[in-house]
């Protein structure tokens, strides 16, 4: 009897310690302001105007009208995306700094590169796909072939003696232009650049004489002839050139390199602003002037929750990895 009435004050007193904590609980939680409150940064680690630049743009634009806070894109190339994606990785994770991000970040360089400056597993949080785009090979019209038959046997004929451009050491376009190199037998010189846009320039120019680059930039120069296109990368053939095979249908079998590009944040960002962040890229990304101005860019809309994301990436670092340790390629 005496213990239960002892467990019985114990009780009330809980009850009433419980009764004086809740306001100050409810002022605490209710003093957090809501999110965001000033300048929204989005760093694109690249260039301007390649499909990265172009989607970060369409997004910040569409969370600035949506939020009421300015949202920025700040391009901060190098070193193959891990100069812009390393600062963001040493940013605050309170949302103010996203990373446009994409499959080279986080599943090329960290095959290719010994020691990179962070980790792109645990140095950030994942927030949502963008988006998916293909490369288009291209030769200059120098190059007296037509199709990928043709440039396979004049490759091999000169081994050596042809070059290509691509955007930098463990981009996108030189890990495509290497697996196409391991996989037909030929030898073909790389051109670094810093960049796609000069990597362009040079094969419009014929300083070299081909590339694997994105649809996006390389179209407009396709269609007034100043490339030469010969097959596309993706796995089927793409909607802006329905005309081009893939290379895996032009005999280069099992051929595909897709890029992806997603939105990121610091690790430690809190969950209820990531979700807040994918809500609204899923608004945006849903709507069809959007599928529409992006498309004609060469980007095909795709979203995900960021666990989707996340697993994406890690299929991705196990597939390159197996294909950069299997053709032997090493950052240069």
């Amino acid at each position: 009897m005496k213990s239960s009435t002892v467990m019985q004050r114990r009780r009330v007193l809980q009850g009433l310690a419980a009764l004086a904590a809740a306001p100050s609980l409810l002022h605490a939680q209710g003093s957090a302001p809501p999110y965001p409150q000033k300048t929204v940064r989005i760093v694109v680690p690249y260039t301007t105007g390649g499909s990265n630049d172009v989607i970060a743009r369409v997004v910040g634009q569409k969370l600035q009208d949506a939020w009421g806070q300015p949202v920025v894109v700040e391009n901060k190339p190098g070193a193959a995306g891990n100069i812009g994606a390393g600062e963001v990785a040493r940013a605050p994770g309170d949302g103010y700094t996203l990373l446009l991000t994409n499959i080279n970040i986080t599943s090329m360089n960290p095959a290719l590169i010994p020691r990179m400056p962070f980790d792109p597993q645990k140095d950030f949080a994942p927030i949502s796909l963008l988006g998916t785009t293909s490369m288009v090979l291209v030769v200059h019209p120098s190059v007296p072939v037509q199709n990928t038959a043709e440039l396979i046997k004049y490759l091999r004929e000169r081994p050596g003696k042809l070059s290509y451009a691509s955007s930098g050491n463990g981009s996108p376009q030189h890990m495509s232009a290497e697996m196409f190199k391991s996989m037909t037998g030929t030898r073909v010189v790389h051109i670094p650049y810093r960049g796609a846009a000069p990597a362009v320039t040079d094969v419009v120019g014929g300083q070299v004489e081909m590339t694997f680059g994105v649809i996006n930039q390389l179209l407009p120069h396709i269609r007034a002839g100043r490339v030469k296109p010969i097959a596309v990368t993706s796995s089927k053939r793409l909607p802006s050139v329905p005309e081009l095979p893939t290379l895996d249908e032009s005999g280069v079998k099992g051929y595909e390199s897709e890029i992806w590009l997603g939105l990121a944040a610091p690790a430690g960002t809190p969950a209820p602003i990531i979700d807040k962040i994918n809500q609204e890229v899923r608004k945006i990304m849903a709507e069809p002037e959007i599928v529409s101005r992006l498309g004609g860019q060469g980007i095909d809309v795709l979203v995900s929750t960021p666990e989707q994301m996340r697993q994406r990436a890690d299929q991705d670092l196990k597939r390159w990895s197996q294909i950069i340790k299997s053709a032997g390629i090493q950052s240069q």
